[in-house]
């Protein structure tokens, strides 16, 4: 599938390939930054700025962004950390004999 994203007047074609390729379609699916190819041969620090920027791009226009982004500021507080167990017992070695 043949897709251009514009930059400075300029089109860039890329393509999205998944692993599964079927992942584009799921809901739950977040797209990652590696899994964006450009057909163009560019400077290798331009390329990884044009991947973030089309990553943005996608991620902006999807209908359900909260799913999509990363989470929240800690709304669920964290949970505290369990009292030392008192009910179980550390085995303890037998003496040899002999």
């Amino acid at each position: 599938m043949k897709m251009l994203y514009r930059r400075h007047d300029e089109f860039i074609e890329y393509t999205l390939s998944p692993d599964p390729a079927e992942a584009l379609y799921w809901s739950t699916y977040r797209l990652k930054k590696g899994e964006i190819f450009l057909k163009v041969k560019l400077d290798r620090s331009i390329t990884a700025e044009i991947r973030q920027e089309i990553l943005d791009d996608i991620l902006s226009l999807e209908p359900n962004p909260s799913k999509k982004s990363s989470a929240p500021a800690d709304k669920i507080p964290k949970k505290r950390k369990t009292a030392k167990q008192q009910n179980a017992q550390a085995r303890k070695t037998k003496r040899k004999t002999g």
